[in-house]
């Protein structure tokens, strides 16, 4: 448990965390005025850009210049989650800018209140609304003019993915990488998906020579292949109990699909994205959202487990 001192167990801290974002996750007003560790780890990442990726280089000192970006930001950003547990831990009642810190770093509540807002708008047919809620689930995914061609039941089936890509980078990954690693892995995690995050908000936009974020894109699916398996496996476990799912599909797709947690989820609910349904769009939101929070429960119940383990050893 934590002491007065900041000796703290970081499981616990997790948790902490957890209950936290929950409390002001979602919020507009919150959320804009909140110190996020990842609007710096952009800035850094825009810098590095202005400062390294030029376009009259070569194709090859285009990735090395990209490697090298990476390199820096991950060194720079490890260092400050390093120097950040050190102090935490050693001073008095510090853990607690621990657990504001990792909170700050996690989207869990706040992917689910959007959806929600998603799902309000679709049924009283006010597109505009839905469509400015979803894109940020899925701006690395679609380009706006894009997501504005999309009708209801499309646009049930990009919630669909993009609340699966939430539970995935939003908690998942942040709380395993911080379990795994600390402050200094979260924070290289998130700054490595933060800069992957921006060149393909970027290449979407403007499609562009894509050399130099090659080692962005790179690392980022090595730090999330882990989640995205354990977010599938969650999706698949939790399933089992919401009525009218597959757990036979979402088995089948899990082991299929390139991106396991999105194929997980849509197999469970049997969607289609070629031929999305008319008529049953409402229901694969409700039970998408049942699923999702479903498995949220059980991944935060693991992490109290591995708590409650480390005290009885």
């Amino acid at each position: 448990m934590p002491g007065v001192y900041g000796s703290a167990e970081p499981l616990f801290l997790l948790l902490f965390a957890l209950g936290v974002e929950a409390i002001y996750g979602g919020s507009a007003i919150i959320e804009r005025w909140l110190p996020r560790p990842r609007r710096l780890m952009a800035v850094f990442v825009r810098k590095f850009d202005g400062a390294l990726n030029r376009s009259t280089q070569s194709s090859m000192t285009s990735v090395l210049s990209g490697g090298l970006s990476v390199i820096l930001i991950a060194v720079i950003f490890g260092a400050v989650g390093y120097a950040l547990s050190l102090i935490t831990r050693n001073a008095p009642f510090l853990w607690l800018l621990e657990v504001f810190v990792i909170a700050f770093c996690l989207d869990h509540r706040a992917h689910q209140v959007r959806l929600r807002r998603v799902r309000k708008a679709l049924a009283l047919k006010s597109l505009v609304t839905a469509k400015g809620e979803l894109y940020p689930l899925v701006s690395t995914l679609f380009r706006l003019p894009d997501l504005n061609r999309l009708n209801e039941s499309q646009m049930a089936v990009a919630s669909v993915g993009g609340l699966a890509r939430g539970f995935v980078t939003g908690f998942v990954a942040p709380a395993l990488w911080y379990g795994l690693l600390g402050l200094p892995g979260l924070f290289v995690q998130q700054a490595v998906h933060q800069g992957a995050r921006f060149y393909r908000q970027r290449h979407l936009q403007a499609p562009l020579e894509q050399n130099f974020s090659k080692a962005f894109m790179i690392f980022d699916q090595i730090f999330l292949v882990l989640p995205d398996a354990l977010s599938a496996l969650l999706f698949v476990c939790a399933s089992i109990f919401v009525p009218g799912t597959s757990l036979g599909q979402a088995l089948a797709r899990f082991w299929r699909g390139k991106r396991m947690a999105d194929a997980a989820l849509g197999g469970a609910l049997g969607l289609n994205p070629s031929r999305p349904s008319d008529s049953n769009w409402r229901r694969e939101l409700e039970r998408g959202n049942l699923v999702v929070l479903i498995a949220g429960i059980m991944g935060i119940g693991l992490i109290a487990g591995a708590v409650l383990l480390r005290f009885a050893i």
